[in-house]
């Protein structure tokens, strides 16, 4: 596959976030729409608030992000930033860092707790336990798998997309793909396009 030019993006990151700071639409529910950490409690009230949805939406500048969040969803991607440190797309729905170094400080943490030393980082229980489910669903082989024409599909509960060719190629982990990559296979097979939608990814820029 030949080398795609690939345009880069400037995106602004907006001044401040649109809306009043504190809405006193929302003061009975002792909780104002903030972007900067998405939680559980928000989401609740979103399903049953219109208008605090509303108003949280127009804070969210990433319409992926805001989706990913209704939805429970815990990344989305992002192609135009890749981690400057692992090169991942994937960004936690919660506080948009680097999905994967997230995943990757709880497994250190983890072998450290098992060692009896204390964690680098803390991390609440609740997350700390689904992270543990979600790596023993992968690990008994739990996974989303669907056909598109000469191409398989697999979503695995870490987030994880595998994609296997015509040719019989195993793409384990389509995250790990640098945008040029990813772009010349989208070249040679389109319907690379729909696995995509399908596993929730934004489509990347071809410019």
């Amino acid at each position: 596959m030949g080398r795609v030019s690939v345009s880069e993006r400037t995106i602004s990151k907006p001044a401040g976030p649109h809306g009043p700071q504190s809405d006193p639409r929302f003061t009975l529910h002792q909780r104002q729409p903030r972007a900067d950490k998405l939680d559980a409690r928000q989401r609740r009230l979103c399903h049953v608030d219109d208008g605090f949805k509303e108003a949280l939406k127009r804070r969210v500048a990433s319409e992926e992000r805001f989706s990913a969040f209704i939805d429970g969803a815990a990344f989305y991607i992002a192609l135009e930033r890749p981690c400057a440190r692992c090169g991942d797309f994937r960004k936690r729905t919660r506080d948009r860092s680097c999905y994967r170094c997230h995943l990757n400080r709880g497994g250190e943490n983890f072998e450290r707790m098992k060692a009896g030393i204390a964690p680098v980082a803390k991390r609440s229980k609740e997350g700390h336990l689904d992270l543990l489910e979600r790596k023993r669903r992968e690990r008994e082989g739990e996974h989303l798998e669907r056909s598109f024409g000469n191409l398989v599909a697999k979503r695995w509960p870490t987030g994880r997309l595998e994609v296997t060719f015509p040719d019989g190629y195993n793409q384990a982990d389509m995250a790990q793909l640098q945008q040029w990559e990813l772009l010349n296979a989208m070249e040679e097979f389109p319907l690379l396009a729909d696995v995509l939608t399908w596993a929730g990814w934004t489509l990347p820029y071809r410019g």
